[in-house]
């Protein structure tokens, strides 16, 4: 794979290597605003780290209806999750789960919660795609500027505002509705936005109703393990995004956000039904009814003071309610039926100011960032077991007690720009402190730690249309509330669990090269990084008198490493094709292992490539695109008994069309040539045997279609 991917990208580069390349009058594709690089709005071109951005517009030629289908072509990185419960975490470069933050608007959002059990889980799945503007993935440690669990990467989700809607105008109206084959799902939107005067408000809603999502085999009408079918599901979302921005004079900007999701699933677990775990402990009439639900209002101040001390200043005050309940009936010989209700609830306040000041010497100029966050944080989980035959009721058994935690940490970030702005040198540090308390009745200990971590990366620009740049950052994540606290005695059976809340913060160190080029005829971006990781949190088993005693310790370590290459040709410029025909390619590359064991991680993807051509025409009237993703194998895992996953090339094709001013269609066939695969993280934990393995497999053949109207 290394000798592989090496040929391709040495390739390529030498493509874009000729004179013409490097020609001064060409113009600047790299010039793209994000803000995950710095926490400020600011060119891709200067910023010295890979940073990937995928816009509304890519989100609609995609027809993705979810945060997994809309990053499904973005390097390094993978979305985690299927079934029932949906979309878990995000993988970047080999670190998921609580290593990897999730912001929306600046507000942290909490990590999945599984606890291993089937009838609970609190996952991150609640996110609608149709009221993102962007999605921004700054892929390596960002603790400098995010703080704990930007340990391997941050993904900022922003939503739209309202001048994103108005565009210039004084009032905007539009209609979406789309149907997905793959999960049977019909959607509508509608979304309106109005200024008066100084004032600019909108709301965007959006109804999403569907089934499960086909695993390849759709008829299989059996129960039990062997099951090759999803387990049937109901599921219906609504959301609403309100906002109001009020322009109090030319230097105060007020806004008000107001956020509410929620999702509904239920249906038959047949997959379950008939699992025995002993005699007389058979599952019968296994059915899920799940209500997940995620509320935020915030509010938002701007100040352009230009005094001393800063330029301007924004700060913020969020609150945020995510709550997942689960249903989980059944029939057992032992108990009856019963139904396991299992509740939990993620509660935030979250406060970030931020100051920006430009500084301007003989022979640089600086763009200074400084300020803090506070986040405190109530984790609370409320389980019940009911007896249905006989309407009694008991506590069931929680995992992890009430808990409160608290965030803190303040930042500073200077921008260089020197040699008339050739070189831009980025350095930032950052102090935190994290503490957790948990409930006084659990008995158990608080818990105290700290973390400081520092970047220093810089970006060349050779000439207007060649650049290279190199980076050290660092990423730290604190324990959580689960790994510190959960705390279990099960003698009966065999085990104990013992909370250790004297965890220390996990720890990374990153280094990353990379170079960005463009010409006439296209842009290449490649990157090669080193990333090691230490403190690691594993469980560490010992056994006593027959008891297996399990705690949470930092022992491990990992280094991961990797390479990733991105190509963009316009193939009017070189083959003569019909103006606004392109192709692309992307490569990624990872490797890495635990460092105590030399076994390769599970989080580690397999060799992935995107190759994909299209055309726009000139008069943006239609458009179509064909892309072609290849995974190779999957066949290194930490567990050897682990069950390879098989490599597979999925097609797709997606088209849209303007019949008239204002509207817009779109349509997509997926996995065009009906390929039967399965995503590598969808099998991982996963032993030889096939029970189960045929309905996590992907959807087969499927379409989408999806129209848009602007009023």
């Amino acid at each position: 794979m290394n000798k592989q991917l090496t040929l391709i990208a040495s390739s390529l580069i030498m493509a874009f290597s000729s004179p013409s390349l490097f020609a001064q009058d060409s113009v600047s594709q790299f010039d793209e605003i994000v803000v995950s690089g710095t926490r400020t709005e600011e060119s891709i071109k200067n910023i010295p780290a890979s940073v990937a951005k995928v816009t509304s517009e890519q989100m609609n030629k995609n027809l993705a209806t979810d945060v997994k289908q809309a990053l499904k072509y973005e390097p390094g990185v993978s979305v985690n999750g299927n079934g029932r419960f949906g979309m878990e975490d995000i993988t970047i470069r080999g670190m998921k789960g609580s290593r990897v933050k999730v912001l929306v608007d600046g507000v942290e959002q909490p990590a999945s919660y599984n606890p291993g059990a089937d009838a609970m889980r609190k996952n991150s799945n609640n996110y609608e795609i149709d009221t993102l503007k962007a999605i921004e993935v700054n892929k390596g440690p960002t603790s400098t500027l995010y703080g704990s669990d930007a340990l391997g990467g941050t993904v900022i989700m922003r939503t739209k505002n309202p001048e994103d809607l108005l565009n210039g105008e004084s009032s905007h109206v539009g209609l979406k509705s789309g149907y997905a084959s793959a999960d049977d799902q019909y959607k509508l939107g509608v979304e309106a936005a109005k200024q008066i005067g100084d004032l600019e408000t909108m709301i965007i809603y959006t109804y999403r109703n569907g089934h499960e999502t086909d695993a390849y085999d759709t008829h299989d009408n059996s129960k039990g393990v062997t099951r090759k079918s999803a387990d049937p599901l109901n599921i219906e979302s609504h959301n609403v995004l309100a906002k109001a921005f009020y322009q109090i004079n030319n230097a105060n900007r007020i806004g008000f956000t107001g956020e509410y999701y929620t999702r509904s699933a239920n249906g038959d677990i047949l997959s379950r039904d008939g699992y025995s775990v002993m005699p007389g402990f058979t599952y019968t009439k296994t059915r899920g009814v799940d209500e997940d639900n995620r509320k935020r209002f915030g509010f938002e101040h701007e100040w352009l003071a230009n005094n001393a001390v800063f330029d301007s200043l924004k700060w913020q005050v969020n609150w945020q309610q995510q709550h997942s309940q689960h249903d989980n009936y059944d029939h057992t010989d032992m108990f009856g039926n019963r139904n396991r209700y299992r509740e939990g609830e993620d509660t935030s306040k979250q406060f970030d100011i931020q100051f920006a000041k430009a500084i301007e010497l003989t022979q640089s100029r600086h763009k200074l960032t400084y300020g803090a966050t506070i986040v405190n944080d109530e984790f609370d989980l409320n389980y019940i077991d009911y007896n249905v035959d006989n309407g009694t009721s008991k506590p069931g058994p929680t995992e992890v007690p009430k808990a409160k935690s608290e965030k803190r940490g303040v930042f500073i970030q200077d921008q260089i720009f020197m040699l008339n702005d050739k070189a831009v040198v980025t350095a930032g540090a950052r102090y935190d402190e994290f503490e957790a308390k948990p409930d006084s009745n659990s008995g158990l200990e608080d818990h105290k730690s700290e973390a400081f971590t520092a970047r220093l990366g810089a970006v060349y620009h050779w000439n207007d249309n060649f650049s290279t740049y190199a980076q050290y950052s660092q990423g730290f994540r604190a324990p959580t509330l689960y790994e510190m606290y959960y705390d279990k005695n099960n003698i009966a059976h065999g085990y104990i669990i013992k909370s250790n809340p004297n965890l220390k913060p996990e720890e990374s160190n990153s280094y990353e090269l990379g170079l960005r080029a463009e010409n006439r005829i296209g842009n290449v971006t490649a990157s090669v990084y080193y990333n090691d990781y230490s403190n690691f949190i594993q469980k560490v088993t010992t056994n006593s008198n027959n008891i297996d005693i399990t705690t949470n310790e930092n022992i491990d370590k990992a280094r991961i490493y990797g390479a990733e290459l991105s190509v963009n040709v316009w193939l009017d410029e070189i083959i003569n094709a019909p103006m606004g025909t392109y192709a692309k390619v992307s490569v990624a590359y990872i490797d890495g292992e635990d460092k105590q064991t030399g076994k390769t991680l599970d989080t580690i993807a397999p060799l992935t490539s995107v190759v994909g051509v299209g055309y726009d025409a000139p008069n943006e009237a239609w458009g179509t695109a064909l892309d072609v993703k290849m995974v190779a194998a999957k066949d290194n895992w930490q567990d050897k008994s682990n069950l390879n996953v098989a490599g597979y090339t999925v097609v797709d094709l997606t088209t849209y069309y303007h019949p008239v001013k204002n509207m817009t269609v779109r349509a997509g066939l997926f996995n065009a040539l009906d390929k039967e695969y399965w995503q590598y993280q969808d099998l991982a934990g996963t032993n030889q045997t096939t029970d189960g393995i045929d309905r996590r497999s992907q959807p087969g053949r499927n379409f989408g279609i999806n129209l848009n109207y602007d009023f």
